[in-house]
């Protein structure tokens, strides 16, 4: 079965970056009780911008990780020769 993954970058402002980094506790909980993987990485230079990427086996388990925000846009594995 071909994976989903979404991806989502967003900016968070330095007096909400605690509570962004705290909300990730729940949202990992909500991924691997989907179950979908769920990671987020911090730009290396640009403090507060994230990209944050879910893989699921499919668009309902990757909608019912993001259920409290907007879905993102949706990319589908390939197989390639």
């Amino acid at each position: 079965m071909a994976r989903v993954l979404a991806m989502r970058e967003c900016v968070v402002a330095s007096a909400d970056r605690e509570a962004y980094l705290a909300s990730l506790v729940n949202r990992r909980a909500r991924a691997a009780s989907v179950p979908a993987h769920f990671w987020v990485f911090e730009h290396a230079t640009e403090a507060g911008r994230f990209v944050e990427f879910t893989e699921a086996a499919s668009d309902e388990a990757i909608a019912a990780v993001h259920e409290a925000g907007p879905m993102p846009a949706l990319w589908r594995e390939v197989q390639g020769g």
